[in-house]
């Protein structure tokens, strides 16, 4: 529906310019405060875009209003709350958050809920509002048919904002370089790492702030919007035993990395707080990169950025 009556938390935060500008642009993004949220925040503020940043947190969403973006609160299923803050948006990111909940008992629940309040808020939108344009952030596990845990609702969001109508690019980007930040922290502490993955295992590695570019960049309209998956990938595929020895290097130690058993990551898992579902998840998940069942597929027209894993890991190891 259209909303006539906005949410207080847009009202209050609505500029003069932009009450004055009822065509201009407003680009809403969800869950952003997460790593790849805030990056889409970040590149579109960054290039004086008008920004509707939407998070679970009010405090957290502080520094972008300081910055003259409008925030409205919002969990990512809550269908009312998200129809309000993107009644108004001429285009929206959207994405699963947070990744994993370690102690839920039904991740999937969650996720099918997250998936069905954002896409009736596009739908409301789209059918009623200004929204023209929708970037999802995906991931290269939804190239997987049977990816499962916390990855398992990337496809599945990509075929509800689909079924809205709107027009959408589907970000399915690689693996995440943040996910060394505990690596980093572990060789800091121990000079030793580990896991499930084999460590020569080439990955497409990926920083989450050339994700936020590139979602930032199909909002704004300076790449061409051709609706569908785009693949998203670093400029090179890198292994773990990579990365440890540039961690190493970088904290000052001597770095190894350890392969470690199923058995031996689910145990860790749970003594570290996740429930039995999650920790299962987590496990299936990782497996299913290990033996090359979620992979790049690499079609024509595969972004590839910037950042290397050398300047990741400069930089998180001088910030971490």
């Amino acid at each position: 529906m259209n909303l006539t009556h906005p949410h207080p938390d847009l009202r209050e935060r609505r500029s003069p310019e932009q009450d004055a500008s009822p065509e201009r642009d407003l680009f809403a993004v969800t869950a952003a405060t997460s790593a790849t949220g805030s990056a889409v925040v970040r590149a579109l503020l960054d290039h004086g875009a008008p920004v509707l940043a939407v998070g679970r947190d009010r405090e957290r969403l502080h520094p972008y209003a300081e910055r003259g973006a409008r925030t409205h609160v919002s969990p990512l299923d809550d269908e009312e709350r998200l129809t309000a803050a993107v009644a108004d948006a001429t285009g929206a990111f959207v994405m699963l958050a947070p990744g994993f909940i370690p102690d839920s008992p039904d991740f999937q629940a969650y996720q099918r809920a997250a998936i069905a309040a954002q896409a009736q808020a596009v739908r409301n939108a789209y059918r009623h509002g200004r929204l023209r344009r929708v970037v999802t952030l995906s991931g290269w596990a939804a190239n997987h048919p049977g990816a499962s845990g916390p990855v398992w609702g990337l496809e599945r969001l990509e075929r509800a904002i689909d079924a809205t109508g709107v027009p959408a690019v589907h970000l399915r980007a690689g693996w995440f370089m943040e996910n060394l930040l505990p690596d980093i922290a572990a060789i800091r502490a121990t000079g030793a790492t580990g896991g499930l993955l084999p460590p020569d295992l080439p990955l497409p590695m990926v920083a989450t702030s050339d994700i936020g570019r590139v979602a930032a960049e199909f909002l704004r309209g300076v790449r061409p919007f051709v609706p569908g998956p785009v693949e998203v990938t670093g400029p090179a595929d890198r292994t773990l035993a990579e990365a440890v020895r540039l961690i190493g290097a970088a904290v000052g130690r001597t770095a190894r990395y350890e392969v470690r058993t199923a058995d031996d990551v689910r145990a860790a898992l749970r003594a570290g707080g996740f429930s039995d579902h999650m920790a299962d998840g987590t496990v299936a998940m990782t497996l299913d990169v290990a033996h090359g069942r979620i992979r790049m597929r690499r079609p024509a027209g595969t972004i590839v950025t910037t950042t290397t894993l050398e300047e990741f890991v400069r930089a998180a190891v001088t910030t971490s």
